[in-house]
């Protein structure tokens, strides 16, 4: 049975957008061509020319957009992946952070974001870590 072949929407207006050189429509050119300007009119060396001058603007767009997406992901995985919390846990008696209940950890979080606008010391931040820990009755004294 032969494999059916489908399009999704991306792959419509990647098509829309970058239509064939034969294509009814035209080539890809032609939307960029001024007004009463036809690429039959040009010699081949402004053809050239053209091509050439448009595959460097496609391809520092694409360095741009490349550039831009990591920028903007990177945001978005700083809050899917939070610091990582576990050097803050009290060494002795040895706590896991996979151990401690979820509102812990969220607790956790909240407690090193405050001290991190506060300016507190690393130290300091791992007092108050085992002080909440205490308190929850997650580990003793």
């Amino acid at each position: 049975m032969a494999k059916e072949e489908y399009e999704t929407p991306l792959i419509d207006a990647y098509n829309r957008t970058h239509l064939d050189v034969l294509h009814e429509d035209g080539g890809w050119y032609h939307r960029y061509l001024p007004q009463g300007v036809f690429l039959e009119d040009l010699g081949p060396v402004i053809e050239e020319e053209l091509v050439r001058t448009y595959n460097e603007c496609e391809q520092e767009a694409e360095t741009y957009f490349e550039q831009n997406v990591r920028e903007k992901f990177a945001d978005i995985f700083a809050q899917a992946n939070p610091i990582d919390l576990r050097e803050l846990l009290p060494k002795k008696p040895p706590v896991e952070w996979a151990g401690l209940p979820v509102e812990a950890q969220r607790q956790l979080q909240l407690i090193h974001d405050e001290a991190h606008q506060e300016g507190v010391t690393e130290r300091t931040l791992k007092k108050r870590v085992r002080q909440y820990l205490i308190d929850q009755y997650l580990i003793e004294e």
